[in-house]
């Protein structure tokens, strides 16, 4: 009997063992389980933090596709507002040239450069005239005068370019130097004038000029006249 009951004993010895590497097994089963766990924990963030991505990228591409739009509508804006400025100045001029003194009067002024301009100017046509301050510091300030009727004003523009008696010693001042009387520009349209004239130069542009507030351009006599009224038309300066 003992000796079948050592016999048994034998046959379950490896039995221990095996269960030995059986709660091994199950150790490393739950440490796997664990580890699974997390890693579809940071599977799921990782799953999340994409479709947040490509929320915001659908987002900034739905952006990108109307930007072009929105700019070109703000281009439009921003030219039908400075359209609207320059017709307001439709009726001036801007003078420059003339040294500003303390006890000035701008009316006679005016009419003076009427007088030498053979194109008289009475004190009732003109709505206002005022020295007016320039973006550069302590540049002399131009005159801006306002007529009442604008086809006055292009006429006194007009007789402005043609006279040869416009200058300061004619004006009654002692130094010399010339008068220059044009029209009113936006700053907007100035700044184009004086880019379209420094690319003219370049390329051998034989005219730039403004007319009725227009930026004109011609290569010249015999070519096509075209206007300037915008960044993109200075591309036809070639």
């Amino acid at each position: 009997m003992q000796e079948q009951l050592n016999k048994i004993i034998l046959q379950l010895a490896p039995l221990a063992a095996l269960m030995e590497d059986v709660k091994t097994i199950k150790s490393d089963i739950s440490d796997l389980k664990e580890s699974l766990d997390m890693a579809h924990g940071l599977i799921n963030n990782f799953s999340s933090s994409i479709k947040s991505l490509e929320t915001r990228v659908s987002v900034i591409e739905k952006v990108a596709n109307v930007t072009p739009t929105l700019q070109a509508e703000i281009s439009r804006l921003n030219r039908e507002i400075d359209d609207r400025d320059q017709w307001a100045r439709a009726n001036n001029v801007e003078i420059r040239g003339i040294p500003q003194k303390k006890s000035e009067n701008l009316y006679d002024i005016a009419m003076k450069i009427g007088s030498l301009c053979d194109f008289p100017i009475k004190k009732e046509e003109i709505n206002y005239v005022a020295r007016i301050p320039t973006r550069v510091p302590n540049a002399e300030k131009p005159i801006i005068m306002s007529l009442n009727n604008r086809y006055t004003k292009e006429e006194l523009v007009a007789s402005a370019r043609k006279s040869k008696k416009l200058n300061l010693p004619a004006m009654g001042f002692s130094t010399p130097g010339n008068i220059y009387i044009n029209d009113h520009l936006t700053q907007r349209n100035k700044s184009l004038l004086s880019k379209a004239k420094s690319l003219a130069k370049e390329k051998n542009f034989q005219y730039i000029w403004v007319k009725h507030s227009k930026i004109m351009a011609r290569k010249s006599d015999t070519s096509p006249i075209f206007f300037i009224k915008s960044e993109s038309d200075l591309s036809k300066i070639i």
